[in-house]
């Protein structure tokens, strides 16, 4: 990697986007998209058309009191494993916030599809949100393929569907976008079920970090704990269950989705039942069996006594 002690093999920051997703993509699908090579980062202090999944707009405060990044990745795995970054994202998001909550009435996980979110030590301790209970989202995860040469779901970049590209110049371009709530104070977050690094107490207090030296720490954070778990995924040719599965069974602890009744809205309908499993859809037990849902927004279901 280029840059001396960073995990990034290229990291721009701009005062101010749209979004990073965006710029990046527009990079991607144009002359210069070489220059942006694997583990290439584009931050920005503040967004003003930053996106969600399913296109849901997200506007951070003018104080930069978020961390916004988007990072190019050329995995060299099968494309058909691809579907599996939102998760491996979120959990090196996860394992980056992890430290900077030990101490704290709180430990971090993931929700599926690509959320990061805190919990309680004590359930009782905090107010129950509808749909979320006492879990809160610090984290989201978007990624992104780009497939300038190929129309969608034919080979990219020429390559056959069973083939691993040979090397990151060969390889699928997908960009993964992060926003991690940092410095916001409650008033500042958008929904109840939101929190930051802020008002989790990790942060801006005592000998905690300020926000904006949080910010770098939980930046570079991310982009070894990327490297990390892309690399060990890729010795797994993709499949998280290969290779002993150990990349599976984190991926499978750490999700605080599973073993909970949900409801999922889908773009097909509301569904309803178990969460068993992912593959890397979420696989629900529902009353007519066993379902596999690849999109949508997941609540907690409330179980009656």
């Amino acid at each position: 990697m280029s840059l001396d002690g960073s995990p990034f093999s290229r990291l721009d920051t701009v005062p101010v986007t749209g979004s990073t997703q965006d710029d990046l993509r527009a990079a991607l699908m144009g002359p210069e998209r070489k220059s942006w090579p694997h583990l290439s980062a584009l931050r920005a202090l503040r967004q003003t058309a930053g996106r969600g999944r399913s296109g849901h707009a997200w506007v951070t405060p003018d104080d930069g009191g978020a961390l916004l990044v988007s990072v190019v990745l050329r995995p060299l795995v099968l494309a058909e494993c691809l579907s599996w970054l939102p998760l491996l994202g979120g959990l090196a998001v996860r394992d980056a916030l992890a430290p900077l909550v030990e101490d704290l009435p709180w430990r971090v996980g993931t929700k599926w599809p690509n959320d990061v979110v805190a919990l309680p030590d004590d359930p009782a301790a905090v107010s129950a949100v509808p749909g979320w209970a006492g879990t809160r989202k610090v984290a989201g995860v978007l990624s992104e393929l780009i497939t300038p040469e190929a129309a969608e779901g034919a080979a990219v970049r020429g390559l056959a569907p069973d083939a691993v590209p040979a090397d990151r110049d060969e390889a699928p371009m997908v960009i993964l976008g992060i926003g991690v709530n940092i410095g916001q104070s409650a008033e500042e977050l958008p929904v109840a079920w939101a929190c930051s690094l802020r008002t989790l107490g990790a942060v801006g207090a005592g000998h905690r970090p300020a926000s904006a030296d949080a910010a770098e720490i939980v930046l570079t954070a991310i982009g070894h704990q990327l490297a990390r778990l892309i690399r060990q995924w890729e010795e797994t040719g993709g499949d998280v269950d290969a290779a002993g599965g150990a990349l599976g069974r984190r991926l499978r602890a750490t999700l605080t989705t599973l073993g909970k009744r949900v409801s999922v809205q889908a773009p097909d309908g509301e569904i309803r039942g178990l969460a068993v499993d992912i593959t890397p859809a979420l696989m629900l037990r529902t009353r007519d069996g066993d379902t596999e849902v690849r999109a949508g927004d997941v609540t907690l279901v409330r179980v009656e006594s």
